[in-house]
């Protein structure tokens, strides 16, 4: 029983997310909460994805977030500045542009934040010279 426990413990502590640049896709382990969020100064011009599971009970250790087409796992809601938020099945980022991605939840356990950029094709990149933030759990 110990060991069995053990190991469940251990397979949910993972919470990090990556980039995989060529295919443009966020995988991310044990999905919360993720949002992305632009960094514009401009107030019409902000805008911020908020993506969860569409069922929250939902045992999968994985989740892929395609950012070039759908994906119909997941709930994707884009809040804009002033308008409110729309329901959506896919994240399109704007071109030339820099945004935060954070993996949260858990009250304040899962914490994990990278900054990327997107070229003039709108092609997500890492931005090499922030580092990571990450809280491990308590």
């Amino acid at each position: 029983m110990f060991v069995v426990l053990y190991s469940f413990m251990a397979c949910t502590t993972d919470h990090s997310f990556m980039l995989d640049e060529k295919r443009q896709i966020i995988v991310v382990h044990n999905l919360l909460i993720l949002e992305i969020e632009s960094d514009s100064t401009q107030i019409d011009d902000g805008h911020l994805f908020f993506i969860t599971k569409k069922d929250p009970y939902e045992t999968r250790i994985t989740d892929t977030i395609r950012l070039q087409g759908t994906t119909t796992e997941i709930s994707v809601k884009e809040i804009m500045t002033g308008t409110g938020y729309k329901r959506k099945e896919r994240v399109k980022l704007r071109p030339n542009s820099k945004y935060t991605i954070t993996h949260l939840g858990m009250g304040g356990r899962v914490f994990i934040q990278e900054f990327f950029w997107t070229d003039s094709n709108a092609i997500l990149r890492v931005d090499s010279t922030k580092k990571r933030i990450s809280r491990p759990p308590y």
